[in-house]
């Protein structure tokens, strides 16, 4: 039995693994972001820290310094101060301490720890010879030196000048640079455990369960017999989708089996009906036989006793003998017609040109048609798709339609043949097909008399030697090709035969 169609295109299998990898790198890529925002910040937090650091410690050093060397200078102890500068060197490599006179006078350690660049000492002597305070980093960009310049106080100290403080920022850069790789350790360390946390958890919470529930879909479609309802764990909404997917199969395969009962129990209302309707043919048949065979059984007995009867009169034994003959013939073709609605062999199906087909048909009507002085004529697309279709059944339906038309044309008048492209409407479908119409300038059909047109056995030209079959074979044929036939007519204005056909034979 065929599952519904959503279980037949379930996308689990491919979008199980995605999902977990959506999420992951969803997580991957807001840890980026989040921490890169974190990581950056606190590295400009740490670098202006340590800025802040250095330069308080800078200027708690220069300031305790100027006041001793403020004193030495003021008792002319140039000895000592020159002393003073030597042990700070020595114990802080990374500062040098110079003392810039105004009379241009440059007191320093014997120690060239530091290699001041020639900008800078131009600077620091100008700053002396003004009297000015000056502090500021070289270059600019990126640093390598904080300079602080302090004046001496006038009071203190007779000789005028500063004090200048050089201090590398080599130490600050190595230590920024070991927080700054701490911080894209930390940072990449984390973003990764989460990210395989985050895998590992989906592939456990939600690959796992979504797994089998594949699994349960792909069970329930190929088999009939209900699965076993897939244990339930937990509160989550993947127990819920369980609990409702426990709850569909279930109410799935009790509405299958009804369908399939009531499938059942259709077939075998369709096989009744189909041998009710084959009873109730018979007896038309039966009926419509017996009429038909009877009439002309009761003459031909009539005019055999009569023409018993009249043995010396040759000229009556004749004409009895001509009714006779003409009436064996009647019968015959009723047997005949009723031999080839009854018994019809499965049509074998060709690819054919429909066209070229009724072409044939009425190149071998046209020696009678024009005899009766009837113009026939036929329309059709230069190009039309082939058709898988019975050749001979559509030739046989285009013959008996025109016969009706040539028997309803008394004088002369137009049958005009046309063949097209159109769909065809179904109840639940529509389907590309042919449309054949075969339309007559005759007398026109009653309206009482057109849905009984296509009944074996009716006919209106019964005094002209109708049978009544040849509309029902029609319907028949057009039946067994899938097709439909509508007639339209209206009385002494002609008639309409129009016969669609399904291009592609469909069951």
């Amino acid at each position: 039995m065929q599952k519904c169609c959503f279980l037949q295109h379930t996308g689990a299998e491919c979008a199980t693994m995605s999902i977990i990898y959506k999420l992951t790198l969803s997580l991957f890529a807001l840890s980026l972001l989040v921490f890169g925002i974190y990581g950056t910040y606190q590295l400009r937090t740490e670098a202006q820290d340590l800025r802040d650091d250095v330069e308080q410690e800078t200027r708690l050093l220069t300031y305790s310094l100027l006041i001793s060397v403020g004193n030495a200078l003021r008792d002319r102890q140039t000895e000592d101060v020159q002393e003073l500068l030597q042990q700070i060197e020595r114990l802080k490599p990374s500062i040098d301490v110079r003392i810039y006179i105004q009379n241009r006078t440059v007191i320093r350690s014997g120690a060239e720890s530091l290699a001041w660049p020639e900008e800078v000492e131009q600077t620091l002597q100008q700053t002396a010879l003004d009297g000015e305070m000056k502090q500021y980093y070289f270059p600019d960009d990126e640093p390598d030196f904080l300079i602080l310049s302090l004046p001496f106080n006038k009071t203190s100290t007779s000789l005028q000048g500063n004090l200048a403080v050089v201090r590398s920022l080599q130490k600050m850069k190595e230590d920024l640079s070991k927080t700054k790789t701490y911080i894209l350790w930390s940072f990449f360390s984390f973003v990764l455990f989460t990210s395989l946390l985050c895998f590992f958890l989906g592939h456990v919470y939600i690959s796992r369960p979504l797994q089998k529930l594949r699994q349960a879909m792909q069970a329930f479609r190929n088999s009939t017999e209900p699965p076993e309802p897939l244990p339930v764990k937990g509160k989550d909404e993947l127990s819920s989708v369980t609990q409702e997917f426990n709850r569909m199969t279930a109410e799935l395969f009790s509405a299958y089996r009804r369908l399939d009962a009531e499938m059942q129990q259709g077939r075998q209302l369709q096989r009744a009906l189909q041998e009710a309707d084959k009873l109730i043919t018979i007896g038309q048949l039966s009926a419509g036989l017996a009429h038909e065979i009877g009439s002309p059984l009761q003459i031909v007995n009539g005019r055999a006793r009569a023409l018993a009867n009249c043995a010396e009169h040759p000229d009556d034994v004749r004409r009895l003998a001509e009714i006779l003959v003409v009436q064996t013939d009647r019968i015959t073709r009723i047997v005949q017609r009723l031999l080839e609605f009854a018994r019809r062999s499965p049509p074998e199906r060709v690819h054919c040109d429909v066209a070229v087909a009724i072409a044939e048909v009425l190149d071998m009507l046209r020696y009678e048609v024009r005899r009766r002085g009837i113009e026939l004529s036929f329309t059709h697309p230069e190009q039309l798709p082939f058709m898988l279709t019975n050749r001979d059944g559509v030739q046989q339906i285009v013959l008996n339609l025109i016969g009706n038309a040539l028997a309803s044309i008394p004088d002369a008048g137009t049958i005009t043949v046309d063949l097209s492209e159109a769909p065809l409407t179904r109840a639940i479908e529509t389907v590309p097909a042919l449309r054949l119409s075969v339309t007559d300038s005759g007398k026109g059909i009653a309206p009482e008399h057109v849905s009984q047109l296509f009944e074996p056995f009716f006919t209106t030209r019964g005094g002209q030697g109708g049978t009544g079959l040849g509309l029902a074979v029609v319907k028949a044929i057009i039946t067994e090709l899938r097709g439909t036939v509508v007639v339209e007519s209206q009385p002494d204005k002609g008639s309409c035969f129009i016969v669609h056909l399904p291009l592609k034979e469909t069951i």
